[in-house]
């Protein structure tokens, strides 16, 4: 990532890349989350965010009928969705016949 240093009214050009990660970064700082920027954390879809919320498989919170997210329980959702890899598979069952 670059680190960008404003001196003197010197103008950057910023990629469009470069721009997503600072919005990002933006984000990732705050405690609360729009469906936008939460369906960015997530790197989803802004509509399969929307179908998890409707299925209360993910929590939220609806202050003036606007859907927030609080970044810790995103970051809980991601982990209790882990898909375990197929050495975790065959360690946990070589353990379990010890």
């Amino acid at each position: 990532m670059r680190t960008l240093e404003l001196k003197n009214n010197e103008v950057f050009l910023l990629t469009k890349d470069d721009l997503k990660v600072l919005i990002m970064d933006l984000s990732v700082n705050k405690k609360y989350l729009t469906l936008q920027e939460a369906a960015e954390y997530l790197r989803v879809s802004e509509r399969n965010l929307r179908n998890i919320v409707k299925s209360n498989k993910i929590p939220f919170y609806k202050p003036e009928g606007k859907i927030l997210f609080k970044v810790s329980e995103l970051d809980k959702y991601i982990e209790n969705n882990k898909v375990e890899s197929l050495s975790e598979l065959i360690q946990k069952a070589t353990n379990r016949g010890k």
